[in-house]
């Protein structure tokens, strides 16, 4: 997954040949048709759909030129960490490759957990909704769902940080609160 820093004439063009409706914008789908994991299989919807929650500024639920210059650039960034982590070019990340990537990012998390993590993020939705398994290592994931798996524990991170105020480790919180929580994931 070599990654090539391209212009953004030639991400205007890319830009025009997904944009198959010429609504001068890029649906979901648009976009899933074009990003493709390393073994050739697309991006996982829900990956989509989280790197829209990131790029749609307007929330009007698809994503201009000027959007998708970040979400490409955001894409190329995480190519290159993904590289850097998947040790044996496999394509994928193992477990003990995942360790190694979120020590690095900051994050103590057990392997345990991080077992947990990868068997959520194996189910992928295809164009229509269909379940399939595309990782075929039991403890890897894709591209994609790397990507994902990554955002969610910053995410969850942040928002347990926010409740941690003490640094301890330890939050109290109130049903309601965890009830906001839930929501805003």
């Amino acid at each position: 997954m070599a990654t090539n820093k391209i212009s953004d004439q030639q991400l205007q063009a890319f830009f025009s040949r997904i944009d198959v409706d010429n609504s001068g914008t890029l649906t979901p789908l648009e976009l899933q048709r074009v990003l493709l994991n390393g073994d050739w299989s697309p991006f996982n919807l829900d990956t989509i759909e989280l790197l829209f929650s990131l790029f749609d500024h307007d929330r009007n639920g698809t994503i201009n030129f000027n959007e998708f210059i970040g979400l490409w650039r955001y894409i190329e960034e995480w190519k290159r960490l993904f590289t850097t982590f998947d040790k044996d070019n496999s394509g994928a990340i193992e477990i003990p490759e995942l360790v190694n990537a979120m020590t690095s990012f900051g994050f103590n998390i057990s392997e345990q957990m991080l077992k947990k993590f990868v068997r959520k993020y194996k189910i992928t939705y295809n164009v229509g909704s269909r379940k399939s398994m595309l990782n075929n290592l039991d403890e890897s994931v894709s591209f994609d769902n790397f990507v994902q798996l990554c955002v969610t524990v910053k995410t969850s991170a942040d928002i347990f940080r926010a409740f941690d105020q003490a640094g301890t480790g330890w939050v109290k919180m109130n049903y309601e609160q965890f009830m906001e929580v839930i929501l805003k994931n």
